[in-house]
């Protein structure tokens, strides 16, 4: 069991990494294809993920602690498997067991050749369920994939991960492939039996008003950072912009924040990507409520910043203690404001309300 063990161990160690590195694109294509992020529909996502993972490590780990494997390898070793239910000859080879007295039968569960065949069926069952409850796969359909993973499983094996190790480590088995599959086929008939007691897929969103539904600080990062990418690219290309840093800064606001946003009518590259637009007292968006709103934010809070750290560097002695204490108090003071719009769910912040101005989704 132990070389069960460690896989799922390592699975769930380097899990994070990969929600880390999934969850931009996850956010983003859930925000254009749904209009807002289901919580339910994130669980599955994430532990489909997670399960592909641990079924990964599961064939390839652990590693050989050298990439010349040939040199560990008997010569005449065989590589390749291609004899159909080999493995039940291997099972009652290695098992100690009586047909006609089911009392032995529990000696199967101690026999080398019963559990791995065991555990290759059980693989990608969860495979099967996935595909039919989450994805709406056919059988078909559910087969044929969980027959291309398996694939992709064994030729990930015998290709020795692809050429980093010089021969193949583990056996290509034609049994794994048969396995695998019916273990993903008896995952598809069992979807039935718990369906009952999970939401349906299909109706996650039938109860969600997406224009009642406030826009997350989440989702607006995710759009400042794009516009602000895009921004940055931009002023660094242009080689005046290297000698006049501050009216750059002060041309891109205006330009981008204030006359582009007035003429699409709240939208911004990054706005536009999460689906996402700014919206003033009436329909269309003034000129005056987007100067405002982004006059206080970017001219006001970003400017004060930059003036104030340009202070700390070239202050020395007491005035640059007094300038710290400034800064401290002045973002701390922000981040207060922040905070407290997130306990009591009001995503609007200051300049927001000055401006009169919010953040809402783009229902069409």
């Amino acid at each position: 069991m132990s070389a069960y063990v460690f896989p799922i161990r390592f699975a769930f160690l380097t899990f994070p990494i990969l929600a880390f590195l999934v969850t931009l694109p996850f956010l983003i294509y859930q925000y254009r294809k749904h209009k807002y992020v289901n919580k339910f529909r994130s669980i599955i996502t994430y532990s489909f993920l997670l399960y592909l993972l641990v079924s990964l490590y599961l064939v390839i780990l652990p590693l050989p602690d050298t990439t010349d494997t040939a040199s560990l390898q008997s010569s005449g070793v065989e590589y390749y498997q291609f004899v159909p239910f080999s493995f039940i000859a291997d099972i009652l080879g290695q098992a100690d067991i009586n047909i006609e007295n089911p009392g032995t039968y529990i000696e199967l569960f101690k026999e080398t050749a019963f559990l791995q065949a065991f555990f290759n069926g059980v693989l990608l069952l969860p495979l099967g369920i996935y595909l039919r409850y989450y994805f709406k796969k056919d059988l078909g359909r559910t087969i044929l994939t969980v027959f291309m993973v398996s694939l992709f499983f064994e030729i990930t094996q015998t290709t020795g991960l692809y050429g980093i190790y010089n021969s193949p480590y583990r056996v290509f088995d034609v049994d794994d492939l048969i396995l695998n599959t019916f273990g993903g086929f008896i995952g598809y008939l069992l979807v039935p039996l718990f369906k009952s007691l999970l939401p349906n897929v299909e109706k996650l969103d039938h109860k969600v008003n997406l224009e009642k539904k406030q826009v997350n600080y989440i989702r607006r990062f995710i759009a400042f950072l794009i516009d602000w990418g895009l921004i940055t690219l931009i002023i660094l290309a242009l080689p005046i912009t290297k000698r006049y840093t501050e009216y750059s800064y002060i041309s891109a606001v205006a330009v981008y924040f204030i006359i582009i946003m007035f003429i699409t009518n709240g939208k911004t590259i990054g706005k536009s990507i999460v689906k996402i637009k700014m919206k003033g007292r009436k329909d269309k968006l003034s000129i005056l409520e987007a100067f405002i709103r982004y006059a206080v934010l970017y001219y006001g809070v970003f400017g004060a910043n930059y003036f104030l750290v340009k202070g700390l560097i070239i202050t020395t002695d007491l005035m640059y203690y007094v300038i710290l204490l400034i800064t401290i108090v002045f973002n701390g003071t922000l981040l207060v404001h922040l905070l407290w719009g997130m306990m009591n769910n009001d995503n609007r912040l200051f300049y927001e309300k000055i401006s009169r101005t919010k953040n809402i989704i783009c229902v069409k």
